[in-house]
């Protein structure tokens, strides 16, 4: 008897390599794929802007950096002697208007010369809904914990979610052709919209990415949410907030998008990483015992032998400062 149902293999007409770059954009499962990628010395820009939610905010970013557009100055505000910016993360602030400005345009060209030459954007969409500034309608990437009176909710949906998909794509292509985008569902539930329609916006965001992979042979889907939904169906997964994946789901996912997507010889050197990796980690009782010593030169050697690979500099750092 089953008792589980398995997510099917996935078969993409690509392969991720060791050299692919690849930039990761949108909900926090984006930082999680981010921080998997770069922990396995992949070139990999994560979430740039801060975690970005919905799909009009992530193209809107996108947009502005490509065309290198002037900050918009009715978007900033100020809280505790704190500038942010309504189309940015709180992560991204500074202590006067001129300070965000020049942060926001280094970040711009940062994110414009990483993506121009990128193989792959890793693209995950958390939700449907979207809030607008009342006052002009304007819609906010992050409300920064203002009173709520100044904002209102809205849904987007299908066909401003392909509008919007549709034009970010073109601009996109015509900066790089060769960019591959895999669109995916954050598997994190947003409970804050209520669990109804948390369920009406993650399907609205499903039929999108269904819509856009069918209507660009570029564009692929990576089942995420599905894997979460269907194949980790228990809470056992889930951190205490009963929202969130756990380090089990996460480790679980981004495993199986490496199964399915990486090269064979990725794949290897990851299985060889991982084993320096877990060393690493190990923290000895004596520090300075000869059989720790011996045991961290081991290591170096190991890690020497993927010099002309990767860049090692920092796990040859720690383990030249951890030698007698």
């Amino acid at each position: 008897m089953e008792f589980r149902t398995i997510i099917e293999n996935q078969n993409p007409s690509f392969k991720i390599s060791q050299d692919s770059k690849i930039l990761t954009i949108g909900s926090c499962f984006s930082d999680v794929l981010g921080s998997y990628l770069q922990k396995n010395k992949m070139d990999c820009l994560i979430n740039p802007f801060g975690v970005v939610f919905n799909l009009f905010s992530i193209a809107n970013l996108l947009q502005k950096t490509i065309n290198l557009d002037e900050i918009e100055g009715d978007l900033i505000l100020t809280k505790d002697e704190v500038f942010f910016h309504y189309d940015y993360h709180s992560e991204i602030r500074a202590e006067t208007k001129e300070g965000l400005t020049d942060k926001i345009k280094l970040k711009q060209k940062e994110v414009l010369d990483f993506v121009s030459k990128a193989d792959f954007l890793i693209l995950t969409l958390g939700t449907s809904w979207i809030y607008q500034l009342s006052e002009n309608q304007r819609i906010v990437s992050n409300c920064h914990k203002q009173n709520s009176n100044l904002f209102e909710k809205r849904f987007l949906d299908q066909n401003e979610h392909l509008d919007i998909f549709e034009n970010i794509y073109f601009s996109l292509k015509n900066l790089n052709p060769k960019l591959k985008i895999i669109v995916t569902v954050s598997p994190v539930r947003h409970t804050k919209d209520t669990l109804v329609l948390n369920s009406l916006s993650k399907a609205n965001l499903r039929l999108a990415c269904d819509v856009f992979t069918k209507k660009f042979v570029d564009v692929f889907y990576f089942p995420a949410y599905e894997i979460m939904m269907d194949d980790l169906r228990d809470y056992r997964f889930y951190k205490s907030d009963l929202i969130h994946p756990n380090e089990v789901a996460e480790q679980y996912i981004v495993d199986l998008f490496s199964k399915w997507y990486f090269d064979e010889n990725l794949i290897n050197f990851i299985k060889e990483w991982r084993k320096i990796i877990t060393a690493l980690a190990h923290r000895p009782f004596n520090p300075q015992n000869s059989k720790h010593q011996e045991f961290l030169q081991k290591i170096k050697e190991k890690i020497e032998a993927f010099d002309n690979q990767i860049d090692t500099n920092a796990e040859l750092d720690f383990i030249n400062q951890n030698l007698i």
